[in-house]
């Protein structure tokens, strides 16, 4: 039921400021791919699974450990397929 209905909100999540546990600024959210939430960090994108990730008012909070390195790498993929088509 959970995933169900993260699935019929995501969308929710975008245009949001992303912010870490401290409660810094660290990017904006762009775009949903598959399971994961597309962050825009500086010049950069990462991808991190909604499990990662809560809605909280009008930020976007990451709970857990990111590996930066690894959403990286799968933010390419989305950008391979997605994100190069609003260029």
């Amino acid at each position: 039921m959970l995933m169900l209905l993260k699935k019929k909100n995501k969308f929710a999540f975008l245009a949001k400021f992303v912010v870490d546990s401290n409660g810094k600024r660290i990017g904006e959210s762009i775009s949903v791919y598959e399971d994961l939430l597309i962050i825009k960090r500086g010049e950069k994108f990462y991808a991190v699974p909604f499990k990662h990730v809560e809605l909280k008012g009008e930020e976007i909070h990451i709970r857990g450990i990111i590996q930066w390195d690894r959403a990286e790498e799968l933010a390419r993929r989305w950008y391979a397929e997605d994100g190069n088509r609003s260029k």
